[in-house]
């Protein structure tokens, strides 16, 4: 009986020992601590780069509207944009001389002049006259600047109204002589107010009347006979707006002097694409030819009836035949 009762015991524990649970870990969950910072992309405030356009050519005035009183000054600046490649410039506006006046910009010159801005080096044509201004820049270094100021234009109030500073022509080209395309943004306006004052006519005391000669023989003028050819000078080429006097004041002669030496029986009178004989000594001596911008080494060889080697040769050009508008070449001219 005893040794059935310890069967009986050891049996209970036996299947108390095999009921037992297991232990139990849980898998541990990651503290704040243990997990990594996210990694940031970079970031650019920027956006990426896009390939500009470039400005289209223009002109523009400012201001492009202007109010004077009678008698009043103010200064109106031509701007021109989207210049880049261009070497050559020109304009000719338009306005009322009944209402408004150009004031001259260089006393010295002879006629009035506007004040030059700083796009262009060279200005070659600069004239007021008869209600219209005339203007030719050229940039002897080659292209001229993007931007700026071409040029300044003071103007006066005369008599109430108002007149338009208006673009009759534009005119540009680039460095190889190929037409930009050059656009006038707009016209500008001119508002004079206030008392009209007198015309200068009616400000002008009355004429004296000098006493005519008495039997005063009438001179005898000889008739207009060319000069003989002569044996030097520089070709040049007439431009649009110019004329034999300020041809003549370039080159320091006279406008006389150039019609004689070529040819022209009236100096007044000489169109837009001639060629004419400046009588002044060329560096180096013989004959000379101003580059004008669109020139090339080969148009201007055929000119003179030369070949393009012996025109590089003479002028040490190197092989490339680049030349600059505004040198004089010599050329050695075969009819």
């Amino acid at each position: 009986m005893q040794v059935r009762s310890v069967a009986v015991i050891i049996l209970i524990m036996f299947l108390l020992a095999g009921c037992a649970q297991p232990e139990y870990n849980p898998t541990p969950t990651p503290s704040a601590e243990d997990i990594p910072p996210p990694v940031a992309e970079p970031f650019s405030e920027s956006p990426p780069e896009q390939p500009t356009a470039q400005t289209p050519a223009s002109l523009y005035l400012n201001p492009a509207v202007l109010s004077l009183e009678v008698g009043q000054t103010a200064v109106v600046e031509v701007w021109a944009e989207g210049m880049e490649g261009v070497s050559v410039l020109s304009l000719e506006m338009s306005f009322d001389p009944a209402l408004i006046q150009v004031e001259d910009a260089d006393p010295v010159e002879e006629g009035v002049q506007v004040t030059p801005g700083g796009l262009m080096g060279l200005t070659t044509e600069n004239r007021v006259e008869n209600g219209r201004l005339f203007y030719y820049a050229l940039e002897p270094e080659g292209a001229a600047y993007p931007s700026g100021v071409f040029l300044s234009i003071t103007v006066r109030g005369l008599n109430p109204g108002t007149t338009l500073l208006r673009f009759e022509n534009v005119m540009a080209q680039d460095v190889g002589g190929e037409v930009v395309a050059v656009s006038p943004l707009s016209d500008g306006q001119v508002m004079v107010s206030g008392e009209a004052v007198a015309s200068p006519t009616e400000e002008l005391p009355p004429p004296v009347e000098e006493p005519l000669p008495t039997a005063a023989p009438t001179p005898w003028v000889a008739p207009y006979t060319p000069m003989p050819p002569v044996t030097g000078g520089i070709y040049y080429v007439v431009g649009r707006g110019e004329n034999l006097f300020r041809i003549g004041l370039k080159f320091g002669t006279t406008a006389e002097a150039i019609a004689a030496a070529s040819g022209i029986p009236d100096p007044r009178r000489v169109a837009a694409g001639t060629m004419v004989l400046v009588p002044v000594p060329p560096p180096g001596g013989g004959y000379g030819y101003y580059v004008r911008p669109g020139d090339t080494v080969y148009s201007i060889a055929r000119r003179f009836g030369m070949t393009v080697e012996e025109l590089a040769a003479l002028n040490g050009i190197g092989p490339d035949f680049s030349i600059r508008a505004g040198t004089v070449l010599k050329v050695t001219p075969r009819r």
